[in-house]
């Protein structure tokens, strides 16, 4: 053994125990193999780096920004609403994850998960779960999808052409659809049974808000242009908005208490919520609903709150993002009602919503007589936190993430700009990295997306621990340790027969796609399967197509594919989540994939 082959080996064995511990962000634990590759000679720097300037790093960072763009247009609402339909309490994980996996046969999985990342974060918030109840699956659906067709991931070009240089005719479209639909029906029915029971239920802020609650009195009117106008209660989904509800309803200065869910919404009614912040952001962001103008009286010479009320004004988001501030003992606005304190005149920022600990607060906003302590959700412009960070006036200032104003307006453009990149990426996948760049570089000079929010919506830690992990899969090809691995292993399973050797090469390649990258994989497995066919006399095909699938069903890991990384974070995993659900999912599809084989193929 070359010391190569060695120094690989032990980084290997270290790197899957530190991922293991989960004592240091994966990105880090990654970074520092591949740097210890590189320092023992094993890799060139010039190899190493070149996962970082890969394609695909490209890809997803630019596939982020147009994310962003649907976000922060709330055209995701749109486009969730059309791909997942309208999903609420005990829908089936199946109705969620079927359209990812029928898609993802045909555009490449990686950039599919990106778009569909913040899809499901934004539906696991309405369905009042944690996020990593859905993206494992996500990942693994997507997988599974790419698996059905000739298009469906890079790795089954890699096959089709080893079956070219082979002198042999290349995959047909539809040909790995054979095996790749039976093990994707299989799949999908397992993530959602026996899988979903065994993915974690990580507890994210929303869920700690719920049951260590901050209730904020949040006032919003319903404008023309609302899409809630002449929906119900329970039929506009307000009711299924966690850890918020609605507890009156002002309308032509009645006030309807308590709500009912039958009550349906008019032009100008004042929706009053109580609940926590998290959900409160997204509350604000419905089309249609504004926060109310609690500073400016709308009729001339009216003082009185039913007047104020009887005639309501709104005062639509300007401001950057929303900003909590905790009002000192020795602020001004001590003993003044929210209305008569003019906090927009003074601060340049006006109130949306306040809360008070201990204390449920449900009479009208402008009514209510600050205190010390009290936390008020304020509009805020861009140096709104620099300005009054110091301010003996309050105790705190912070802004909250993702709480800019949505450009409804531009909801079309950011629709528009999403449809042309998947097709755009589908027709021409040599040129999938320039779709991508175009696609990220219209939602920005649109106005889709802030320039300021473009280099935020890029996930660094993600890009890094992909780029990394690519660096590492070369060092494995290059050391000669992948096929020594390969080698040891097949040589047992020749004396015993065709499916034994086929079984091997099924097993072997879905453990080393486990760490290698899988287009890497593939083609060192493809390369293995054609020597051992002809060693054997067999026909090379169908050990090539069982290279071709099972060098997608990297489940065990959270380095086996590329979309497992992207989830990692955004869903709280852990390196022993990916063991528990996707060692079995393994073990399905490979035993599913020695089955099926032979029964269509002849070995």
């Amino acid at each position: 053994m070359s010391f190569a082959l060695i120094v690989t080996l032990l980084v290997l064995v270290g790197l899957i125990a530190a991922l293991a511990v989960e004592k240091w962000p994966a990105e880090l634990v990654m970074l520092a193999a591949l740097l210890v590759l590189v320092c023992c000679g094993v890799i060139k720097l010039d190899d190493a780096l070149k996962g970082f300037s890969n394609a695909a790093m490209l890809t997803i960072a630019a596939l982020f920004v147009v994310g962003a763009g649907l976000q922060a247009t709330g055209a995701i609402e749109t486009l969730s609403r059309l791909l997942l339909g309208r999903p609420k309490q005990g829908t089936p994980l199946l109705r969620l994850i079927g359209p990812v996996a029928v898609l993802s046969a045909f555009m490449n999985n990686t950039p599919l998960v990106a778009f569909f990342l913040p899809i499901f974060v934004h539906v696991a918030k309405k369905l009042r779960v944690s996020p990593s109840k859905l993206l494992i699956p996500l990942s693994y659906a997507a997988v599974l999808g790419g698996t059905c067709t000739l298009i469906g991931t890079s790795t089954n070009f890699v096959i089709d052409g080893a079956l070219r240089q082979a002198k042999m005719p290349g995959l047909g479209m539809w040909e790995l659809a054979w095996i790749g639909i039976p093990v994707t029906i299989v799949g999908l029915i397992y993530l959602a049974t026996v899988g979903q029971k065994l993915l974690p239920d990580r507890t994210d802020l929303l869920e700690y808000a719920e049951s260590h609650p901050r209730e904020y009195t949040l006032e919003l009117i319903a404008r023309p242009d609302c899409l809630l106008i002449g929906r119900t209660i329970r039929t506009s989904g307000l009711r299924d908005l966690p850890g918020l509800y609605v507890y009156a309803i002002e309308r032509n200065g009645e006030r309807l208490v308590p709500v009912s869910p039958d009550e349906a919404i008019q032009v100008n009614d004042i929706l009053c919520f109580s609940g926590v912040v998290g959900t409160i952001v997204d509350a604000q962001k419905i089309r249609g609903l504004e926060p109310v103008d609690h500073h400016t009286p709308t009729l001339t010479g009216a003082a009185s709150d039913e007047s104020l009320q009887a005639s309501p004004q709104s005062a639509p988001r300007t401001g950057h993002q929303l900003c909590e501030v905790v009002i000192s003992p020795a602020s001004p606005l001590i003993g003044h009602s929210v209305k008569a304190a003019n906090f927009r005149a003074h601060y340049g920022a006006p109130i949306v919503a306040v809360h008070r600990s201990g204390e449920k607060l449900q009479q009208k906003i402008g009514q209510i007589v600050l205190q010390p302590g009290d936390t008020l959700l304020v509009d805020a412009p861009d140096d709104f936190t620099r300005r009054w960070r110091n301010s003996r006036d309050f105790i705190l200032v912070s802004g909250l993430e993702d709480s800019a104003p949505v450009e409804h307006r531009r909801a079309w453009l950011a629709l528009t700009i999403f449809v042309g990149v998947v097709v755009g990426m589908t027709a021409f996948t040599e040129q999938a990295t320039l779709v991508a760049l175009i696609g990220a570089t219209l939602t920005v000079l649109t106005g889709c997306l802030p320039s300021r929010d473009a280099h935020r919506a890029i996930e660094i830690p993600v890009l890094l621990l992909i780029a990394s992990a690519l660096g590492v899969g070369k060092a494995l090809d290059t050391s000669g340790a992948a096929e020594w691995i390969a080698g040891h292993l097949l040589a047992w399973a020749q004396p015993y027969g065709k499916v034994a050797v086929l079984a091997v090469i099924v097993v072997l390649t879905g453990l080393l796609t486990e760490l290698l990258s899988n287009n890497a994989c593939a083609a060192l497995m493809g390369v293995l399967a054609l020597a051992t066919a002809k060693q054997l006399g067999m026909d090379p095909r169908p050990l090539l197509i069982a290279v071709a699938v099972t060098s997608s069903y990297g489940f065990a890991t959270p380095i086996g594919y590329q979309t497992n990384l992207m989830v990692l974070g955004p869903g709280g995993y852990r390196f022993a989540d990916y063991l528990r659900v996707g060692i079995p999912l393994d073990l399905i599809c490979w035993t599913m994939t020695i089955v099926v084989i032979p029964l269509v193929w002849t070995l």
